[in-house]
């Protein structure tokens, strides 16, 4: 089998937005669009895989941003994204990037392990500031979507500089509670007990985090908390019109397999986080009555229990697509107690 990597030709681009299309779930291709620029995988003369990107200048200094990567799903296990990918981090630099960016999803650890294969690291705001910039950083929040990315981390690789990665699960774990405490912020005004609600938000996220560790343990791997740092500007924007929208963050094994047992863990975890929510929230339902506090608990269990229950883009990050993945029919026995409770709530 031979693998060649190289630009893509004009003629092309209509292919490559059909296998971008086919290599993505059915939401994230609707997002595909016919590139101007990319390098091609060609596997015996046939387009296998491509990775789209653009080159933006800010104050004279480039910076190549990967906006999609993927593989033709016939041609998945070739190794043909380790190569594209190499080829293409290469090809960047040989276009005068000073730097390298990207978006990747919270559990594709296919992609974000090849980022940090060819030099990227996993960075939160204020390296990005550090390293590109104010306007930088606003043209990667603004023109890069980094403020619609909900569930996805940043990576960059920058010519020469090594970059301080997110790190630490207790900072993590931090960063995720305080974060989501200020973007609910945008929310207050139209909140009666503020300060109830507050503790409310926050001690849900706080119990939801540590069920996810306790059921995690049994798993005997090494876990780490990762907080994904996209989509903050859609969450601000949903918060303060109406809505509840909590920025992600999940527990993570720092080991990758691909292998069921893996997926099982995964599940499992997010199982027990959903299970955790649904007493909450039942248990709230039954004591509204007597305190601000179990009402605002009840209000915010309906809301992130619909979350749990979509396992498609941009919801994938609140867990739902992890039992999904592990167990399709445990996956549908907790959407159907989900939509029963939710049921149940509006006619009270």
């Amino acid at each position: 089998m031979e693998i060649v990597i190289r630009s893509m030709k004009r003629e092309e681009a209509e292919e490559v937005k059909k296998i971008g299309k086919r290599a993505f779930s059915l939401v994230e291709g609707m997002f595909v669009s016919k590139p101007k620029h990319a390098q091609v995988a060609v596997v015996d003369g046939k387009l296998a895989g491509a990775i789209i990107y653009k080159i933006t200048e800010v104050q004279g200094r480039k910076t190549g941003y990967f906006e999609y990567a993927f593989v033709d799903p016939d041609y998945h296990g070739k190794g043909i994204g380790r190569k594209l990918y190499q080829a293409t981090t290469d090809y960047l630099w040989e276009q005068g990037c000073d730097s390298q960016a990207a978006l990747v999803k919270d559990d594709n650890v296919g992609s974000w392990s090849l980022f940090l294969k060819n030099g990227f690291s996993r960075v939160g705001i204020t390296e990005i500031v550090r390293q590109l910039g104010v306007l930088g950083f606003l043209s990667q929040f603004f023109c890069n979507l980094l403020w619609l990315a909900v569930g996805m981390d940043f990576y960059l690789a920058v010519r020469n500089e090594t970059l301080q990665s997110k790190s630490g699960t207790g900072r993590q774990i931090g960063g995720y509670l305080i974060v989501n405490l200020v973007l609910i912020l945008f929310a207050l005004y139209r909140i009666e007990e503020p300060g109830i609600f507050l503790g409310a938000y926050v001690g849900m996220l706080a119990g939801i985090i540590a069920v996810g560790r306790i059921a995690a343990v049994p798993a005997k791997r090494k876990w780490q908390f990762r907080l994904n740092n996209g989509g903050a500007g859609i969450i601000a924007l949903v918060n303060f019109f109406g809505g509840i929208f909590p920025l992600s963050g999940n527990w993570y094994p720092q080991k990758y397999e691909n292998t069921a047992g893996f997926r099982r863990d995964l599940g499992k975890a997010a199982l027990a986080e959903w299970a955790f929510i649904v007493v909450l929230t039942g248990v709230s339902i039954v004591f509204s009555s007597t305190h601000l506090i179990f009402h605002y608990i009840s209000s915010i269990g309906e809301i992130f229990l619909i979350y749990r229950i979509l396992a498609f883009y941009p919801f994938e990050a609140y867990g739902g697509s992890r039992v999904f993945s592990w167990n399709k029919w445990i996956y549908g026995v907790m959407a159907c107690i989900s939509v029963l409770l939710i049921a149940y709530m509006q006619v009270l």
